[in-house]
């Protein structure tokens, strides 16, 4: 992980919109402007929120049974701005919360995957012998990337 006081600004431009596939893809992806938004790890985590969302519902949260061409046309992640849940099946309220975190609008107000990984509904499963082989692993990618 990489030290709690770099404030350095880690996002960079857009070069392809419509890059990836729409489902997983976060509103900023889709706005389109004079120049490309800029993405951070962000997007990410709301790819992770759609597929954790996926894995426990058993759809998509937002377009599941569109086309991309559609999901584009009709600005449907444009238009995600709160994610529901249908009543079967029953998962807990930890999990909405979690899924909630990653799914907001709003890529300012959203997690970053390093609050994600101290997210309490994530560590509650985690072992202390899981958490120290993940902080190995992640300090050895952030070694590499330098």
């Amino acid at each position: 992980m990489t030290n709690d006081n770099d404030h350095r600004d880690h996002s960079i431009e857009l070069t392809s919109q419509g890059a990836g596939t729409y489902w997983y893809l976060p509103p900023e992806c889709f706005m389109f402007g004079k120049n490309p938004p800029k993405i951070s790890s962000k997007v990410d985590v709301w790819s992770v929120g759609v597929i954790y969302y996926q894995c426990l519902i058993g759809k998509k949260p937002f377009g599941h049974y569109m086309s991309q061409n559609d999901i584009l046309e009709q600005n449907v992640i444009l238009k995600a701005k709160a994610v529901d849940f249908p009543n079967k099946p029953v998962i807990s309220n930890e999990a909405k919360a979690f899924i909630r975190r990653c799914l907001v609008y709003d890529k300012d107000y959203r997690a970053d995957v390093k609050t994600l990984f101290k997210d309490d509904y994530l560590r509650q499963n985690r072992s202390l012998k899981s958490v120290s082989k993940i902080q190995d692993i992640s300090s050895n990618l952030i070694y590499d990337q330098m």
